[in-house]
């Protein structure tokens, strides 16, 4: 009873967890769909990372002005005065994302994905232990009735 309470637990919570990361980060991902389809990569730089914060400030220049961006991640590899490859939308420059922050991505979806494919496993176990619990419960109810017509 104990285990099979358990594993109901571990099905739920593989599921949402999978769902709030693959949906969360699918979504911040896609947001950047369209920058990815209409990007230009130039060369920029990291001008400073605030630890309390948890931002990364970058400044590039395009072909029309000089722009900073604060982004709302720390990558533990950058430092300040880093060359960074950026990426913007050539329709409006001030959309853009580096190259750090698409492996951060991918790799939390991968993660949600993860968590999905356990929730599937743990679910189908769930079911044949709860298939193995009913055909033990028919076969006790099936012997008392045979004792009880002898």
């Amino acid at each position: 009873m104990i285990q099979n309470l358990t594993l109901r637990y571990s099905v739920i919570a593989s599921f949402i967890i999978g769902m709030m990361l693959t949906i969360s980060f699918g979504l911040y991902g896609y947001s950047y769909f369209d920058v990815y389809l209409h990007r230009t990569a130039i060369g920029g730089s990291v001008i400073s990372i605030n630890l309390d914060e948890g931002t990364t400030t970058i400044v590039y220049s395009t072909e029309d002005k000089t722009i900073t961006k604060t982004l709302h991640f720390i990558d533990s590899g950058l430092k300040e005065g880093d060359e960074v490859a950026v990426y913007y939308d050539t329709r409006n420059e001030e959309k853009s994302f580096i190259e750090e922050q698409v492996s951060i991505i991918l790799y939390c979806f991968g993660l949600g994905i993860a968590f999905l494919v356990v929730f599937v496993i743990t679910l189908i176990l769930y079911k044949k232990e709860k298939k193995k619990s009913i055909k033990k419960t028919t076969k006790k109810t099936t012997k008392k009735k045979t004792v009880k017509k002898m």
